[in-house]
């Protein structure tokens, strides 16, 4: 297969000004490989470039909550998040984060933040394969796979950009890049940006810098090699939420109204570091007929602090990783389809300090006295691998079965730092003797697709997923938990999908979930310990529909309906799970307006309903929110473009987060009405 940098450079790199809405979406998440939505069984939800600069990105929601089905909140932390996607809004290890195409953290090492590693406020696109993940994705793909692409393909002939952003409570962004093709065999396209904010509460200034090096190189007619540098740092300081509702409706700019939280504040510095570096080669081999072979090395770093202000002692957490991985993938195509076959693997040295930094003596239920020092002082080493297959085989014309296989093996090697099978001063934590534990998971996959026009695709799929326990669930142990013995949580998703394209004029995708979970880990509110509890189940329905109306006009609708609900539990029975709304909803309208080329303008409207404060449902129903936004896009001239936008345009009080836990209310508060006015010049 001949190729070279100057063809690549050319391929999909052609952006109409004219359309935003993407009404063929092309993703590379199932299988590794270009493919177009409509072609593929299973759910995934795909925003491409044009959408994600108009978007003008500064948090991981502005990225990924117009998408169905998807809701990301940012948390005190302000670049800290939660997700939810066909589960309930949580920290839990359900998802897989990715940047082009590789994990942004290992599994088991699982940080509910992980897009704050990704490089999101750079992205230039972004993918959700929603439900369990195809053969190709292993432990915490059980709820989705979202894939940040970084760097798209170097530019043709020589570009060099600015950009630059200014917005309300002193945030301010800039970001410069350049790109060329230097010949037919090399190529590159770099980018580094920085941004700060004050934040709109007290105590929730943001620094935080992006980078991005992608450089293409064709070795000859039957290799070629691309390689991804991607970096991010982020300094955040940490606000709390509200306890008193009153402070949401009255707009109250505050850190806290929890006197513990301005205790905290004089004790230590209540903020949260993420440092994040990743380097990678995929070369990519030709030489066989009809099979592509891709090898992808990297190296990866992680870093992740914080005070655990939850705590009433308020530890400290420094938790680094270093990590050595593979991806492995051939694909074989032929008339009748195509196989994809290969394996991942992973090897991880983890450690992990959990301090005291300062005597306390804590007040209230279970008052007790922590001295300074170590709480929790180990090393893991974590061995992963995965071979798996991947098939998609036409029965007929019209018919698609496409089955997969998956087989996992993780390995830890726990190394205690500290006196094994020893407690801390207050008899609080507990740390075990060195040791070793290893889980294995065997996933099978099954999709049936049945085309009976080349716009229209009916699907029913099977997956399989699991997630094992994660590192500190297993080494970070309290007092009274010492000898629980976690297993891994295992998932069964069924979906049934409709897909179709009216004359290239819209698509509309359709699907139907039902998705059960056991062997559930979950933490005792009692002990703050943790075990394997009971099952859950989750069902729901997802609609996009992407419209041109007319030349000048464009849409964009995503619904979902969910349901959350406790499998005959012990003490909850099947009630509802807590954190998740049956409804979520987002309309957008795009206006290009022929009379002035270049001007592409949205209205935006964002919906989440009402949900439960707690699973025992005696705190009631929180009401959800809706807000508005406005953005702007104007390109001037081939050099120069002008943007901007309005977020939360009726100054909407809401909180993004609701819950009743510890006997207490806890309200984390949405953003108020902010205004971005920025310029990109190119040369």
């Amino acid at each position: 297969m001949k190729k070279s940098i100057v063809g690549a450079s050319l391929v999909l790199s052609a952006l109409t000004a004219e359309s935003i809405v993407n009404l063929a979406p092309v993703n590379v998440i199932a299988t590794g490989v270009d493919e177009t939505s409509l072609t593929q069984p299973l759910s995934v939800a795909t925003k491409d470039e044009n959408e994600t600069k108009l978007d003008q990105v500064i948090f991981q929601k502005d990225l990924l909550n117009s998408l169905s089905g998807v809701r990301i909140e940012q948390t005190g932390s302000v670049i800290g998040h939660m997700t939810s996607i066909r589960m309930p809004m949580g920290t839990g290890p359900y998802y897989l984060f990715m940047q082009d195409g590789i994990p942004v953290q290992s599994s088991g090492f699982f940080n509910h933040n992980g897009l704050a590693y990704t490089t999101f406020q750079s992205a230039t696109s972004v993918e959700v394969l929603k439900g369990a993940g195809t053969a190709l994705y292993g432990s915490d793909a059980v709820a989705a796979v979202i894939n940040v692409q970084s760097s798209k393909r170097p530019s043709k002939t020589k570009e060099v950009s600015v950009k630059a952003m200014a917005g309300s409570y002193g945030y301010g962004s800039l970001d410069i890049g350049a790109s060329d093709t230097i010949d037919n065999k090399n190529a590159y396209r770099a980018n580094a940006s920085y941004m700060h904010s004050d934040g709109w509460r007290d105590h929730t200034k943001t620094d935080r810098a992006e980078a991005n090096i992608r450089y293409d190189y064709l070795i000859d007619n039957e290799n070629d090699v691309k390689i991804l540098f991607n970096f991010s740092k982020t300094v955040a300081q940490q606000a709390d939420s509200f306890n008193d509702y009153a402070n949401i409706e009255n707009g109250s700019t505050a850190a806290s109204d929890d006197p513990n939280y301005f205790l905290a504040l004089e004790k230590t510095d209540v903020e949260r570091r993420f440092d994040y570096a990743k380097l990678s080669a995929e070369f990519n081999n030709y030489s066989v007929e009809d099979l592509e072979i891709t090898t992808i090395p990297y190296l990866r770093y992680n870093r992740n602090r914080y005070v655990a202000t939850w705590e009433k002692n308020l530890p400290s957490n420094d938790n680094e990783l270093y990590t050595l991985g593979l991806i492995q993938r051939n694909t074989y195509e032929q008339n009748w389809g195509k196989i994809v076959f290969g394996f991942d693997t992973e090897y991880t040295r983890s450690s992990l300090k959990y301090n005291q930094d300062f005597d306390v003596t804590t007040s209230g239920w279970g008052a007790k006295t922590y001295t300074a020092g170590a709480l929790y002082d180990y090393d893991v080493d974590y061995f992963a691998i995965a071979p798996y297959v991947h098939i998609d085989y036409m029965v007929t014309d019209k018919i698609k079965l496409s089955p997969g296989l998956r087989y996992d093996y993780n390995h830890y090697d726990y190394t205690n730092n500290l006196a094994p099978d020893s407690t801390d001063s207050s008899g609080t934590y507990y740390r075990p003797a060195d040791r070793t534990d290893s889980f294995h998971h065997l996933s099978p996959k099954l999709a049936l697709s049945y085309m009976p026009t080349k716009d229209i695709n009916i699907y029913a799929r099977y997956a399989n997923g699991f997630r094992i326990p994660q590192a500190t669930r297993l080494y970070s142990v309290k007092v009274g938990y010492e000898n629980i013995d976690l297993n891994p949580e295992t998932s069964n998703t069924y979906e049934i999908g409709y897909k179709q394209n009216f004359s290239k004029k819209s698509f509309l995708e359709l699907a139907a979930y039902y998705m059960d979970i056991d062997d559930t880990i979950i933490r005792d509110k009692n002990t703050g310990g943790y075990r394997n509890g009971s099952s859950s189940i989750h069902k729901g329905v997802e609609v996009s529909l992407k419209s041109e109306i007319t030349k000048e006009w464009e849409s964009s609708l995503s619904y979902s309906y969910s349901k959350h609900t406790y499998d005959n539990d012990p003490v909850l029975g099947d009630n509802e799970i807590a954190g998740a709304p049956n409804h979520l909803a987002n309309v957008r309208l795009f206006y290009m307006p022929e009379y002035l080329n270049g001007l592409t303008l949205m209205a935006e409207w964002q919906y989440v309903g009402s949900y439960w404060m707690d699973d025992d449902h005696e705190a009631g129903r929180y009401k959800g929110y809706s807000i508005g936004n406005l953005k702007a896009d104007y390109i001037y001239s081939d050099k120069l473009s002008i943007f901007g936008k309005v977020t939360n345009i009726t100054d909407e009080r809401y909180a993004v987060s609701a819950r009743y836990a510890y006997g207490k209310e806890d309200y984390t508060p949405g953003d108020p009405r902010s205004f971005y006015f920025g310029l990109e010049y190119k040369w």
